[in-house]
């Protein structure tokens, strides 16, 4: 009887998602049946521009166009550079979709949150090898300064925490950040593991920094919708959500994240060729 109860639900979602999937098959969309997407520029493997073509890659990516070309529907990828200016793009409705923000009580009034993230992300202290110290509590990073990147949220906690002791300098990149650690203007870079990875591999500072084992928050990224967008309405929102749900059951972001990480080690390896390699004179 249960398993019986348990295909009902099943075969039940499954319709439900086909129905949902054929009425945005026949419905006239905006702007040519095309959505606008945005985000970070270089958080692989979750999104990040290629070198040689200019576009965006990776799970996000990917895993957008699979599921609006389900429905007949185009995916428009648009660069604009800083994860700051991405952000109030979509919030403005200028651009339809953000990737892959933090889902904090903020953003959840200007964006449309799924009910479910596609990827987890956690968010460390990255400091110079050699010059680690105790970090326990959110307090002991008072005893130094730090940097971040301009809107880059930490989960609820940290925001808060760091609005009263204002002990951060914000900057447009990670890059910029890990810079301006190097130049011992600041002690430590907060940033998500990957992107931190990411910046320190262009930099070609591979062993030049290490991560302190304390997370500072461990949490789900989205692909948010503005408030503010052509396509916030009820049939699309539900189509997203349900997608989520089936590509979760049924393991095809993890397939996607070990696509893109053999990517972008390709890529590392490429950039390390191309450092080595002296020029011809």
């Amino acid at each position: 009887m249960r398993n019986f109860i348990l295909t009902i639900i099943i075969v039940s979602a499954l319709l439900s998602i086909s129905a949902n999937a054929a009425d945005l098959k026949t419905m006239v969309l905006p702007n040519n049946r095309t959505v606008t997407i945005t985000g970070h520029p270089d958080y692989p493997p979750v999104m990040w521009v290629n070198k040689n073509t200019g576009k965006f890659q990776g799970v996000a990516i990917e895993l957008l166009e699979k599921m609006l070309s389900e429905v007949d529907i185009k995916a428009q990828f648009i660069n604009v550079e800083s994860w700051a200016r991405a952000q109030e793009q979509v919030k403005n409705g200028q651009i339809d979709i953000l990737i892959p923000p933090y889902k904090t009580e903020e953003r959840q009034k200007i964006f449309n949150f799924p009910a479910d993230t596609f990827m987890r992300d956690e968010t460390v202290v990255f400091v110079k090898k050699g010059k680690e110290f105790k970090f326990d509590k959110f307090e002991d990073l008072l005893q130094y300064p730090g940097v971040a990147i301009i809107n880059d949220s930490f989960g609820e906690e940290f925001d808060q925490f760091e609005k009263k002791a204002k002990h951060i300098r914000r900057l447009p990149t990670t890059e910029q950040s890990f810079r301006f650690v190097d130049k011992d203007r600041a002690r430590y870079v907060i940033a998500g593991i990957n992107s931190g990875n990411a910046a320190i591999a262009k930099l070609n500072w591979e062993g030049r920094y290490v991560y302190l084992p304390k997370r500072i928050v461990v949490t789900g990224m989205y692909l948010a919708l503005s408030k503010k967008s052509i396509w916030n309405f009820p049939e699309f929102n539900s189509y997203l959500n349900r997608k989520y749900k089936e590509y979760a059951r049924l393991g095809t972001v993890e397939d996607l994240e070990k696509k893109y990480l053999t990517i972008l080690k390709h890529e590392k390896s490429e950039n390390k060729d191309l450092i080595q390699t002296p020029k011809a004179q």
